[in-house]
């Protein structure tokens, strides 16, 4: 993707800007990303430039951490929730979270199982990182993002020990609420179909065309054992690929 702000440029800049990294399909990223693309709100995209410091987003957000989401001169957003809750205070049409207060607990409930700690892509990563710290097989991260990675998400065995049953666990729930409707909660696109879409890039990335991950990225992604792979049905994979034709930006714009 063309066009990036830097740091710099984006602390200046007005309006809505999504601060990432050039190149790598992070989940959480992308997710932000297809909420504002549905909404059809305008977003500037920024990543550190070639020449600003290591910690050019730590100075401006007090973390490395991506994604940092700053709407004009409003405190930085880093959450998924308050993301998404923003999105919806810009742009209240289409709504993509439920009206009615079961429909917002079902909601944010499948969105921190697919998005928070111990979800989904947190668990994931946890797999990749023991895979990458040489814990399990498959390929994995090099050795130094590994060790990053181990420290700055809390990589433990307990955690670890948790993940892939985890994973497993949250995609049978998601596949079953497919069996009973079209979308993952009733009739309609909410959030958290477009958390799925993105977050099972994890697991079954789109097509290279589509998704133009560098191959270190892709690969570790495609890595996942094969009882995990099973669980994602083919059910799973139809509604990522609906969720993305119907309603995400193809090719992804990295």
């Amino acid at each position: 993707m063309t066009g990036y702000l830097t740091i710099a440029e984006a602390r200046e800049a007005t309006g809505l800007r999504l601060v990432g990294l050039r190149g790598v399909p992070s989940p959480w990223t992308e997710a932000a990303r297809g909420l504002f693309h549905v909404k059809g709100l305008e977003c500037r995209y920024a990543a550190r430039g070639r020449d600003e410091p290591e910690d050019a987003l730590a100075q401006w957000a007090g973390d490395s951490g991506i994604p940092v989401v700053a709407w004009n001169r409003e405190p930085l957003r880093t959450g998924w929730a308050e993301i998404l809750l923003l999105a919806e205070r810009l742009a209240p049409e289409p709504a993509l979270i439920p009206a009615d207060a079961e429909g917002r607990a079902e909601l944010f409930g499948l969105g921190h199982e697919i998005c928070g700690e111990m979800g989904l892509g947190w668990s994931l990563r946890l797999m990749m990182i023991q895979r990458s710290l040489g814990h399990g097989g498959g390929p994995g991260f090099p050795p130094a993002v590994a060790s990053h990675l181990a420290g700055k998400y809390g990589f433990n065995p307990h955690a670890a020990g948790q993940a892939r049953g985890r994973v497993l666990d949250i995609l049978a729930m998601l596949d079953g609420r497919l069996a009973r409707h079209p979308f993952l909660i009733g009739e309609s696109l909410t959030a958290a179909d477009v958390y799925w879409a993105t977050f099972a890039n994890l697991l079954t990335p789109l097509p290279e065309a589509e998704l133009p991950a560098a191959p270190m990225i892709r690969q570790v992604y495609e890595s996942a054992d094969a009882d995990v792979l099973a669980a994602v049905t083919e059910r799973l994979r139809r509604h990522q690929r609906f969720i993305y034709d119907r309603y995400l930006e193809l090719p992804v714009p990295l």
